[in-house]
């Protein structure tokens, strides 16, 4: 009976284990939002345009993940950690790694964008495009914003911030240092982020492939490397908003109510390339994107700490627990 009951249950720390603790999370986020699915079915769709259901329907989930998910049942009765410890120790370093992580999801997609129309991929078809009918621009532009805010920060908590952040430290132990038990939760959770979003509208096997590439390469990366969500979240929230907002990708003006391009796919050979018609995570810049953010990434790190290490605060149990003597 001990046996089992370790099995569930670390005695040193009083607390579940840690891939326990992951899965009660992740549970806990799905059954969020089926409920939040049953009512937008209900309640939402029948009285809101989909342009501004979207950022209420964001909003709403970030405030479920935050409240009830992380603070109560993440922080308070799992975990027994800060809030700032999964990643939002807000400081000058914090607010920097965020507008850097701005910048570089907005230069590699724009970087794409200018690849893709010189070589006739896409074309520009319009500007300042709205839907017909629909809200104007302008408002479709601010709920649109807002969304993506809602969308990379709730993203961010659930497949990155709390889970590596428990996994990692699970892992650490005198069969695995924390460098490669961090190394371990990024691949972990890069993957199950990737299968999160296999049923999207258009996705293919090598679009799930390759958003758990950008996963691990761009977001897992920068909060590995620092230790802070700031910048995966910024990135993670310009790379959407510039995609779908700025150049009309992944449906554009039609489906989302505006974007300051229309775009349109030119030559289908390079469809390989661009992705489309599901958006650059489908296609093969998308990867190579991925490369060269993860090398600026490791190069703003080590400009910023004097060197690249995967940052070891993520391995650490919560203060005033003792270290496991094991693996999780």
């Amino acid at each position: 009976m001990g046996t089992l009951t370790g099995l569930f249950w670390n005695r040193e720390e009083a607390r579940l284990r840690a891939g326990w603790r992951v899965a009660i999370f992740w549970l806990g986020s799905f059954v969020l939002g089926f409920a939040l699915l049953r009512l937008r079915d209900a309640v939402l769709a029948r009285r809101l345009i989909e342009v501004y259901r979207n950022p209420v329907e964001a909003a709403l989930y970030l405030l479920l993940v935050g409240v009830p998910l992380l603070w109560l049942l993440g922080s308070r009765l799992l975990d027994r950690r800060p809030l700032g410890d999964y990643g939002f120790h807000l400081c000058r370093a914090w607010w920097a790694d965020l507008g850097v992580g701005l910048a570089l999801g907005a230069l590699l997609m724009l970087g794409m964008f200018a690849l893709e129309l010189a070589l006739g991929w896409v074309t520009v078809t319009g500007t300042l495009a709205t839907a017909d009918p629909g809200p104007p621009f302008a408002l479709a532009l601010l709920a649109g914003f807002v969304a993506f805010v809602c969308v990379a920060v709730q993203e961010e908590v659930v497949w990155r911030g709390y889970p590596m952040k428990n996994l990692a430290e699970g892992l650490n132990g005198r069969a695995v240092g924390p460098r490669w038990a961090i190394i371990v939760a990024a691949l972990l959770s890069s993957v199950v982020f990737g299968l999160a979003h296999a049923d999207n509208l258009d996705a293919t096997v090598f679009s799930t492939i390759n958003t758990m590439v950008f996963a691990l390469l761009l977001l897992s990366a920068g909060y590995a490397l620092t230790g802070e969500l700031a910048l995966p979240l910024g990135l993670h929230f310009a790379w959407n908003f510039v995609q779908v907002y700025v150049l009309g990708y992944y449906g554009g003006a039609a489906r989302f109510g505006a974007s300051v391009l229309a775009v349109a796919e030119g030559d289908p050979a390079g469809r390989r390339w661009t992705g489309l018609p599901y958006g650059h995570e489908g296609g093969l810049l998308g990867t190579g994107a991925c490369l060269v953010g993860f090398v600026l990434i490791a190069a703003w790190v080590r400009r910023r700490r004097g060197g690249v290490a995967v940052h070891p605060s993520l391995a650490q149990p919560p203060p005033g627990l003792a270290a496991a003597s094991g693996a999780d």
